[in-house]
């Protein structure tokens, strides 16, 4: 197969290349990326939840160390269960009511704003963006820097996560990645009992945690919350704006618990993630060596019909709803939290207004392969008529 994530065609829309490759090649090698590159649901969760077999620490499939500093994503059991034991309890004890009353809030206040006036705007920047950095860092329990600098920096890293297919991105990406540790260096020096890295670093010695653990885990949660966050955001918007009828159904029916699920599921913004094979085993009928890299394609499995019923539909009472946008098992994604807490409060905001949320304009994507959200998404609100 020549499946090209980076094309024209994937970039605007890969669901019926997808559907296409669950078909015709569900399990295939894949030369572009170096790697096996799974289709189906029943193939992708395994992947995602056998850590004895499928390796986040390539170094344990033989691989080379990279450098890279361990993390929470990067790590396995048994260095990975105090790390990620320190951050749940402690992801535990904030106060994410508060976080999503604030996150709201803001919402509430610019979609106001927008639905009263006739001028379009673009989603991602205006609404996205920075909600969702209000919520990483209220979450961590530090102070918000400007929002465009920091959204510059995380569009740097996250497209070096395609490096392998874009390498002009790596050096970028690399000068991001220093950047946002001269600022995290700047946190721990300030940080005091507030918010989640108070506590980790608060409780790293009693968990048996190393420093360059948190630091590292901080990195990737601040990263992740805030980019995951943002295309989930932005990927239910332009659902919102393309079926006008699911808005409908959010504004006339308690369905938010399960719509905000639905959402990532019909457009989740990590479309694949990629583990290490540790020892030869079978997917299928497909035998995978010890330190093979395999893919699982996200937004493929999400759409899959063996495991969803009319999975092109948007039902946002779907229910049972195991998707897999956000990842699954001990290294699901980091920002899940927000991502959640942040889609509803943008679906309590839309609710509010009496605007049909319409585009003004073709999205625009950036050339990613790992995320998929418009970088600009404008919109715009349409007065309803009123009955007599």
């Amino acid at each position: 197969m020549d499946y090209d994530p980076l094309s024209p065609a994937a970039i605007n829309d890969p669901y019926p290349i997808y559907s296409k490759l669950r078909e015709s090649s569900p399990i295939f090698w894949s030369r572009r990326m170096n790697s096996w590159v799974l289709t189906r649901y029943r193939d992708c969760l395994p992947l995602l939840t056998d850590a004895d077999t499928f390796a986040s620490d390539w170094t344990r499939a033989g691989h080379e160390e990279t450098g890279s500093a361990a993390s929470l994503q990067e790590l396995d059991p048994p260095e990975h269960t105090p790390v990620r034991r320190l951050f749940t309890v402690a992801m535990r004890n904030q106060r994410l009511d508060r976080i999503g009353s604030h996150i709201r809030d803001l919402a509430d206040g610019i979609i106001s704003r927008r639905s009263r006036s006739s001028v379009s705007f673009d989603f991602t920047a205006e609404v996205a963006r920075p909600v969702a950095l209000l919520g990483v860092c209220e979450l961590l329990g530090i102070e918000r820097p400007p929002v465009r600098s920091f959204a510059a920096l995380a569009d740097a890293m996250t497209r070096g996560m395609d490096a392998g297919l874009l390498p002009e991105v790596l050096a970028p990406a690399l000068a991001a990645r220093t950047e946002l540790n001269r600022q995290i260096a700047g946190w721990f020096d300030a940080c005091d009992t507030r918010g989640l890295l108070g506590e980790v670093l608060a409780g790293a010695q009693g968990a048996g945690v190393s420093q360059e653990a948190v630091w590292n885990s901080a990195r990737v949660l601040f990263l992740a919350g805030f980019s995951t966050a943002v295309g989930a955001a932005a990927n239910a918007a332009l659902a919102l704006a393309t079926h006008p009828d699911a808005l409908e159904q959010v504004r006339g029916s308690d369905v938010l618990r399960s719509g905000v699920d639905e959402f990532m599921r019909f457009d989740g913004p990590v479309q694949g993630t990629t583990r290490a094979c540790v020892q030869e085993t079978r997917i299928g009928d497909v035998t995978i060596m010890r330190g093979d890299l395999v893919m699982a394609l996200l937004g493929s499995a999400n759409r899959d019909p063996e495991q969803f019923q009319n999975p092109d539909d948007i039902v946002l009472t779907r229910e049972p709803n195991r998707h897999l946008a956000l990842g699954w098992g001990i290294h699901g994604c980091s920002g899940a939290i927000l991502a959640r807490i942040m889609i509803r409060a943008l679906l309590e905001s839309l609710t509010q207004t009496r605007g049909r949320l319409a585009l003004a304009g073709a999205p625009e994507r950036l050339p990613r392969a790992t995320l998929r959200y418009p970088d600009r998404l404008p919109l715009s609100f349409h007065r309803l008529e009123t009955r007599p």
